[in-house]
């Protein structure tokens, strides 16, 4: 969900970052497949046929957030030049606000037509409030503002830091996930009281962590080259990272005797195992990729929409299973999963382009 910078937003096809591009349709379907198996998995029992499936599905999908705030670092700091305060209030930071809050009042008047009845004397103290509140979905665009803000302290790190300084902010990072990881629910072991306790004396915050993601996508451009080894270790460790996750979800879920996402998180080393091998992978592979100007101008296309689909990607899941009772369930989900996310993802795109089009909503998304 990466919005483009005032220099990438106007840049042709033939000067954008493809292997960018394709990155960000690529999380734009992980973050739609998150929502639904995340949905589904909540509402299934841990025996239901199918339960170990989406699980494995939302432990690949947890990279998306990840991933995208990596892509936002590439091009809100990659560009290599200081915003003054006004660039910065009255560009990017001006535009997610207003998409924050203009989606957050859509979707507190769509909880109306979708929840229970509510008395007319309560119908604008709720609306308020929800909006107020946000859908859940939308969580990360208050980190994204925050990120924002923390902008021009990051790209002076970027800036006039050696790469010594860059590798110590890397490793405190992956210590800080590794920190995040022990202070989840490990109650079933021995020894988590204080092992939890430990970590806790030593909390390293969610808009820490995020800030390293924003930075780690500049650093694996600049900085990361890997032998053959440190490259198959990173093939290895993606699918590690999935079934690491999902594993502990199903044991977590097991001990509680229900379904708890408790390890299921964007900040997590499992997580983390993911997402910075599929980022290197598209950073350094799909790079490599000659593709024709007609196919960049396409992938350009669909990319511009990605911000939109994840704002509008929930309405469409709602209206595919209210309308069409379509759901991860409806077949077998090794293949209903990724046949859904594709259906959602392309229906919000399309609505999306289209929004855009029209005068007095191209600001939408």
């Amino acid at each position: 969900m990466p919005t483009d910078t005032e220099t990438t937003m106007a840049a042709p096809a033939s000067e954008r970052l493809v292997w960018l591009d394709l990155l960000r349709i690529a999380a734009s379907l992980l973050i739609v497949m998150l929502n639904i198996t995340a949905n589904q998995l909540r509402a299934m029992p841990i025996e239901a046929h199918g339960w170990q499936t989406v699980n494995l599905y939302l432990a690949f999908s947890r990279a998306a957030t990840p991933l995208f705030t990596m892509m936002s670092g590439v091009l809100f700091l990659g560009l290599g030049k200081q915003r003054s305060l006004k660039q910065l209030f009255q560009g990017p930071l001006k535009k997610i606000v207003l998409i924050y809050f203009f989606w957050s009042f859509l979707y507190a008047m769509f909880s109306l037509f979708t929840q229970p009845l509510i008395p007319s004397s309560e119908i604008i103290p709720t609306v308020l409030r929800r909006t107020l509140e946000s859908s859940d979905h939308m969580w990360f665009l208050p980190i994204l503002i925050s990120l924002y803000l923390i902008s021009p302290f990051l790209q002076l790190i970027l800036d006039h830091s050696d790469k010594a300084i860059i590798e110590f902010g890397v490793a405190l990072m992956v210590v800080g996930t590794i920190g995040h990881t022990f202070s989840m629910g490990w109650d079933f072991l021995p020894f988590a009281e204080p092992l939890q306790t430990f970590v806790a004396k030593f909390p390293i915050g969610h808009l820490m962590l995020f800030a390293g993601y924003f930075l780690l996508g500049n650093v694996i451009q600049h900085y990361f080259k890997p032998n053959q080894l440190t490259r198959w270790l990173l093939y290895l460790a993606l699918p590690v990272g999935v079934v690491l996750n999902a594993s502990l979800t199903q044991f977590a879920s097991q001990q509680a005797g229900e379904t708890t996402l408790t390890f299921s998180t964007p900040l997590s080393v499992m997580t983390f195992m993911v997402a910075v091998p599929i980022f290197w992978l598209f950073q350094n592979k799909i790079k490599q990729i000659t593709f024709s100007t007609n196919t960049k101008k396409l992938f350009a296309t669909i990319a511009r929409q990605t911000l939109g689909v994840y704002l509008i990607h929930p309405m469409v899941l709602f209206g595919l299973d209210k309308f069409l009772h379509f759901t991860p369930l409806s077949f077998n989900p090794i293949f209903s999963v990724p046949v859904l996310t594709l259906l959602a993802f392309s229906l919000s795109a399309l609505i999306i382009y289209g929004l855009k089009r029209l005068p007095f909503l191209c600001w939408i998304a």
